[in-house]
């Protein structure tokens, strides 16, 4: 049989000012996604602790919608059986479903010689956003795809920039143990303001274009202090149990930077390396939780690369 393994970063997605716009792809946790040609039909089968919250059912499922995009664009006549080993949490914030998305869109493109470009794959990848958000959205399978950071300068046509990240940026995260509802993305876009103030817009373009300008001069502290939103990021807080216990404890741990990470509830921190243990600044942001009455699992990181193969088999 031939098949294919390929691993898919978590990946970030706002970074504060950058709503829909920036992403960035985490060196852990990750999905492993395996692809095997079958005479026919579409099978998913999810493994992992959160395999009983993951429909399998393909028209439900980000993994079997992409599949299902990429099987008719390209007339591919195969079956297909995708299995995932679910290392990422779904619906904490962390771009779960587009780790399995941007997984089945590289994996095709590698198996069937496909030659679709890291745009390509990106657009393939956003279709499979729509069974969990609503939408086709592209800061978190972008992230994925490309790995580092990316910025979606525009949607139509479709442009995205990739910068490099600092070597010496590292990452914490804390994910609550809150119950996650259903349809939690379009549910923490629904208290967005219909309506911006001029003032409101000045700061987040600044702070936005400041963000991306230390990923383009290598400056961990500038991309920290550029971490801040006034339009998106408080409306979603009230959602959040305990944002500002976490905010207040990582920024006095040595953060440069703290914010929601997509729609939350996980909260991420930016941290120079050279200056701070990131260790110490999760613990920080897993205590600033815990005075808020929630247990939290909190651990450190760094910016990783895209989705890529493991093992292939002809």
């Amino acid at each position: 049989m031939k098949e294919i393994l390929v691993k898919a970063p978590a990946t970030t997605a706002n970074l504060g000012p950058g709503f829909d716009v920036f992403g960035m792809a985490l060196e852990h946790p990750s999905d492993k996604v395996r692809i095997t040609l079958i005479p026919k039909g579409l099978e998913i089968k999810v493994h992992g602790p959160a395999k009983g919250e993951i429909p399998t059912d393909p028209e439900r499922n980000t993994a079997g919608v992409v599949a299902k995009e990429v099987l008719k664009a390209f007339s591919l006549g195969t079956g297909l059986r995708i299995e995932i080993e679910k290392g990422i949490l779904p619906g904490v914030g962390l771009g779960s479903s587009a780790a399995s998305a941007a997984a089945v869109a590289f994996g095709l493109n590698v198996l069937f010689n496909l030659e679709m470009d890291r745009k390509d794959l990106t657009r393939m990848a956003m279709k499979g956003e729509v069974v969990s958000a609503g939408f086709e959205h592209a800061d978190n399978v972008s992230a994925a795809i490309y790995g580092g950071f990316v910025i979606v300068k525009s949607y139509r046509p479709l442009e995205i920039i990739h910068l490099e990240h600092p070597k010496n940026l590292h990452v914490a995260v804390a994910i609550p143990k809150v119950p996650v509802p259903p349809k939690k993305t379009m549910k923490a876009r629904s208290v967005l303001p219909k309506e911006v103030p001029m003032r409101k817009l000045v700061h987040n373009v600044g702070h936005a274009a400041a963000l991306a300008a230390g990923f383009a001069i290598g400056d961990v502290d500038l991309i920290g202090r550029s971490m801040l939103d006034v339009v998106v990021e408080p409306a979603r807080a009230s959602l959040v149990p305990g944002y500002r216990e976490v905010r207040e404890k990582a920024l006095e741990a040595g953060a440069c930077g703290v914010a929601l990470s997509g729609a939350g509830p996980s909260m991420i921190a930016v941290v120079n390396a050279l200056e701070v243990d990131a260790s110490k600044v999760a613990e920080a942001m897993r205590e600033g939780f815990e005075s808020a009455g929630l247990s939290a699992e909190a651990f450190c990181t760094r910016p990783g690369r895209g989705v890529h193969v493991l093992e292939e088999n002809p």
